[in-house]
This record gives structure tokens, sequence and C-alpha cells, in this order.
């Protein structure tokens, strides 16, 4: 059912980024226009260039991403540490390939608030859990791109706990959890992009966590001013992060892989 699961979500989104809607509505308003169906065509055209002129100038998807980097906030009051829970998903594993060295994508903003937690609290397990979202294809192993990085920063190897096997968010929270059965005294700090920490969190209080302490970090979106302009190409990428973002929380709900009741600290 896991593979189901993972298979499916990858053929939907594929169906549903914004950038493919668009390309179909003017597939379609150009057929109209072969057809002689010219108010049609028109119609269809018109609402796609409308469409392009929105995403591209206004801060539509500002709106849409920053709702969910709002709802956990950064830096957040901790106690006694357990734990840091890093998510994959940041790694650049064909990048890694081809260049036969770490790398990570825009994301890694989560390398660096981890391996400053692994510093402020010494004491601390660091748990990585990432395999790899592909559908096709061999890459490096996440985990393996990840014990280079935090290593090579000075966390000791000895404090890693690596998970290398998951291809989501929902199979990062069970395989992590299995691999710490007994979570230990203090809270877990769960480090991911700020965007990502909403569905996060509700997936794992679904795999059973407790005393959960979100630490968002990656933060995409700035003031509504900075949205208004032209940027076609980085206003597409936020919309379609955050429509991802959005169908993924109503997905994992609706399938039982989230739920809305909180396993966090004070939460």
């Amino acid at each position: 059912m896991d593979t189901i699961f993972f298979i499916a979500s990858k053929l939907v989104w594929m169906l549903v980024r914004p950038e493919t809607l668009l390309v179909l509505a003017v597939a379609a308003g150009l057929s109209a226009l072969v057809l002689r169906r010219l108010r049609l065509a028109a119609a269809l055209l018109l609402s796609s260039c409308l469409a392009f002129l929105a995403v591209g100038a206004l801060p539509l998807s500002y709106l849409a991403l920053s709702s969910l980097e709002r709802v956990w906030p950064a830096d957040p009051p901790v106690g006694e540490v357990a734990g840091i829970i890093l998510l994959g998903g940041s790694e650049d594993a064909a990048a890694a390939r081809k260049w036969r060295r770490p790398a990570v994508t825009e994301a890694g903003d989560r390398y660096l608030a981890t391996i400053a937690l692994a510093r402020r609290f010494p004491e601390a397990r660091v748990l990585f859990t990432g395999g790899s979202g592909r559908l096709f294809g061999a890459e490096i192993p996440e985990a393996r791109i990840a014990r280079e990085i935090l290593v090579s920063a000075g966390v000791d190897p000895a404090r890693l706990i690596l998970e290398g096997q998951s291809r989501n968010t929902a199979e990062n929270a069970r395989f992590a959890k299995a691999l710490v059965a007994n979570q230990g005294q203090g809270s877990w700090l769960l480090v991911t992009s700020a965007f990502h920490m909403p569905r996060a969190v509700e997936t794992f209080c679904a795999a059973g966590w407790q005393d959960l302490v979100p630490w968002p970090t990656d933060y995409r979106t700035a003031s509504l001013r900075d949205g208004i302009g032209w940027d076609l190409a980085r206003n597409l990428d936020l919309l379609n992060v955050a429509l991802r973002e959005w169908i993924g929380i109503l997905a994992y709900r609706v399938t039982g892989r989230a739920v809305t009741a909180r396993c966090t600290r004070g939460g």
C-alpha cells in the first residue's frame, strides 16, 4: 500500500503542477482554434495569458507559501534535548554523483540549522531520515551525503543515527521512530523547511512521536512588497512548493498518515 501511495502521489503531482495545467490550457486553446471554436479558443488562451501574468508579477505564491511558513515560530524555547531530527530532501544526489562530493539544494539551510543545534546541544543524538523520492533511477543515498556533511562539520559520528530507506515524509516519521524506540529524556528537535513543517509535525504525531519541538528553517518568502514584480521562474517555483504542500497535507490527513492532534511540547 505504501508503494502504491508513493507512485500515485508522484503521478498525480505531475498532472496538477501549475505549469502542467497552464500548458494544457494553452494546448486546449490552440486545439479549439484549429477546430474553429473561436469563442472557446479565445477564452482559454486569454485565461492562460492572464494566469501567466498573475503568477509572474503578483505575490500569489508568497501568500500561498507564507501561510505555511507562519504556522510554527522560528527559534522556539527549548529545555533538555534528547535528539535532533534532520529530515532529508535537501540533498542533490544527482550533482553529488556527477561531481563525487556532497551537494545540497536550496533547502541546504536545514544542514546549517542542524549543525548549529548539534553544537549547542553536544549530548543530543542526531538522527537523519531520508532515502530517495525518485520513481526511477538509482541515486547516491541521501543518508551517505548527510553523514559526509555532518561529520565534516565536526559532528561526532558516534552521535549519528542514519535512516536511508524512506521515500516520503510518512516513511521518514515511521522509519525514524523504529530506530528510536526509546526517545529518552528530553525533547526531540524536528528540523525541516518552514513550509514543510506543518505536514511534518502532523505526520510525526501520527507515527507516535512525543515531545517534539518544531525547528523550522529554510524560509523562502519575504514581504509581499518583495513579491511584486516580474519573476515568473521564481514565483512559479514557489507556487509549486506551496501547492505540493497543501495537496500533501490534505492527502496525508485523508489517508491517516497525518493527524491534527499535536504531540509537540506544550501542544
